[in-house]
């Protein structure tokens, strides 16, 4: 499967939501310049927070969300602290605003190809605090290069109030390689470790879904 097959069975996911209404709560982690945001608010009119540190992004989809009350967006990152964090860069991007690498920023400077000379300083919430706000979530979406194992074991915690959670994980030893190795090689332990707990509990392919 090529990466515009994995991204349009992703989307078919999010297009096909049972549980999703006009009254829905919908979190958005890692939400770049918004193309989920908008995606699942065209198809269900709910009500959508999305987080995201890298400040190009977040003025865009400022901009671009302007007139729709019920998408409102915070210029954060989600972790499991509440502070100031640096937002790591790919090597060869040229700035935060590089078209050719805006998605992959991390706050792990252990994701791959990360340069620690490039770097920006960013808001960083604890994700218990965003959960305690709220009484109920429809749907989390997680995409946040590597910072998904620092959230997930207090959003499983509190799965009694959000109906799903669909999140890349990085570190899938049967995901992307390069040179045959997997991608984020140093994530794959994190990852076991998350797959196993999600298995044990019955939620894995059932209240999560694993955005590949």
């Amino acid at each position: 499967m090529n990466e515009k097959q994995i991204k349009n069975k992703n989307y078919e996911y999010l297009d096909n939501l049972q549980s999703i209404n006009s009254d829905s709560v919908v979190l958005d982690f890692g939400a770049n310049i918004g193309d989920v945001t908008e995606m699942i608010y065209k198809k269900y009119e709910c009500y959508i927070f999305a987080y995201e540190p890298n400040i190009v992004c977040f003025n865009y989809m400022k901009k671009r969300f302007a007139n729709f009350e019920k998408i409102k967006v915070f210029n954060c990152a989600v972790s499991n602290f509440s502070g100031k964090g640096h937002l790591y860069f790919h090597k060869n991007a040229k700035s935060n605003n590089d078209i050719n690498y805006i998605e992959g920023a991390s706050l792990r400077i252990d994701k791959d190809n990360m340069d620690i000379n490039k770097n920006i300083e960013v808001e960083i919430v604890d994700i218990k605090q965003i959960l305690n706000y709220y009484k109920k979530i429809d749907l989390i979406k997680i995409d946040i290069e590597g910072s998904e194992y620092k959230i997930l074991p207090e959003i499983i915690n509190n799965k009694k109030k959000i109906k799903n959670v669909i999140c890349e994980l990085h570190g899938n030893p049967d995901g992307k390689k390069i040179h045959n190795e997997p991608k984020n090689k140093k994530f794959v332990n994190e990852y076991y470790k998350l797959i196993e707990t999600l298995k044990e509990n019955k939620l894995y392919d059932n209240w999560f879904y694993e955005w590949h």
